[in-house]
């Protein structure tokens, strides 16, 4: 058997943490896990996949202090403490891997909308160098497996995914006699900013549109740049909206499941939003929700694979007008575009898929 460890949001268990109450001496056990959503579907999901077939001979784990491990996996993890770790690994012959999410590789430029949204030149500094160390890299969107090949030979794409379970087979949502059409936009609130995108969009819709939000405290709003903020609360005021509080991704997937349209407008004027993966739309698109989502490479690689069935890309202003009067025209075809939603999440970017390729490129470094 060989163990694969994961080092996860740069929770490294040891003794000091522990005396810190940072983590639980069963840390040192069994692993640290930071219990963030990207630790759940980038470790557990593929983690679980992974382990049920014993003729893998391959077990993913969270990363212990004592184990003995082929390769460890860096994901989200680039502190002084896990280069440190790294280079000692790599010293003792265990092959290291750094899962990139975020652009920290291109010099910072464009227009940021709140504060921490800009990628620190410290960051840069710590994720060039994880990267020189390490012997691979997961580049978690096709844009930045392009940069991050700019500078390491061992690159390979593998896309955010969602679990079997996840993925639902009964889809036969649709506006009510009303007219009645939900609108579901989710993600941390300090990016709702994101929906600024379309704001005029969303004004010249008719009173029956209902925007829902499942996201956490809105509070982190504080930390936007002027006006945004004054801008957004002007458009809540015009518009029908609720907002949900995010509790788990289950939970999410529920809220999902009750019908509507999966919205995701993105600026797409700055380097850190280019880099994002499909998730935010397909884990909608997985319960049915068709997608409606601007021209970030990784939603035009949703479309491309779907051959335009259950999303929508949006590049222009027309564009958005374009979708919302199609999807509200009385002869649309719920059906064949919520079944062609569900069916690319299968074939592309479920779990089994992705933990497929996640372990092949595993077991190339090895």
């Amino acid at each position: 058997m060989r163990y694969i460890g994961f080092v996860i949001d740069s929770c490294l268990p040891s003794f000091k943490a522990c005396f810190e109450r940072r983590c639980t001496p069963l840390a040192l056990l069994h692993g640290w896990s930071s219990g963030s959503s990207i630790a759940l579907m980038r470790f557990g999901w593929i983690a679980h996949e992974v382990n049920r077939n014993p003729s893998n001979k391959v077990r993913y784990e969270l990363y212990r202090p004592w184990r003995r491990y082929a390769a460890v996996v860096f994901l989200k993890s680039m502190s002084a403490k896990c280069l440190s770790l790294a280079e000692k690994l790599k010293s003792e012959g265990v092959k290291t891997i750094f899962d990139l999410n975020v652009d920290y590789l291109t010099p910072s430029s464009g227009t940021f909308y709140y504060e921490g949204m800009k990628p620190s030149a410290l960051q840069r500094r710590a994720v060039l160098s994880m990267i020189k160390t390490c012997d691979g890299v997961i580049a978690d969107s096709r844009h930045l497996a392009e940069i991050a090949s700019a500078h390491h030979p061992y690159v390979a794409w593998i896309p955010d995914n969602v679990c079997t379970g996840l993925i639902s087979s009964t889809n036969g949502w649709k506006p009510d006699e009303n007219g009645r059409l939900r609108l579901l936009w989710s993600g941390e609130s300090v990016k709702a900013f994101e929906l600024l995108r379309i704001e005029q969009i969303l004004l010249e819709l008719p009173p029956t549109i209902h925007l829902v939000l499942i996201t956490n405290s809105l509070a982190s709003l504080s930390r936007w740049y002027t006006p945004y903020r004054e801008s957004f609360e002007r458009l809540l005021s015009h518009i029908s909206h609720e907002v949900i509080p995010f509790s788990t991704v289950g939970n999410l997937a529920k809220e999902y499941r009750k019908g509507g349209v999966a919205i995701s407008p993105r600026f797409l004027d700055n380097t850190y939003n280019l880099g994002h993966t499909e998730w935010k739309i397909s884990l909608a698109m997985a319960q049915g929700r068709m997608a409606l989502c601007s021209e970030q490479m990784s939603y035009l690689d949703v479309a491309e694979r779907a051959k335009g069935i259950g999303i929508r890309v949006c590049t222009e202003a027309d564009d958005w007008r374009k979708a919302f009067d199609e999807i509200q025209r009385p002869e649309f075809d719920w059906a064949s575009e919520q079944n062609g939603a569900c069916r690319v999440v299968a074939e592309h970017y479920a779990t089994p898929v992705v933990a497929r390729d996640h372990l092949r490129f595993i077991l190339g470094l090895l």
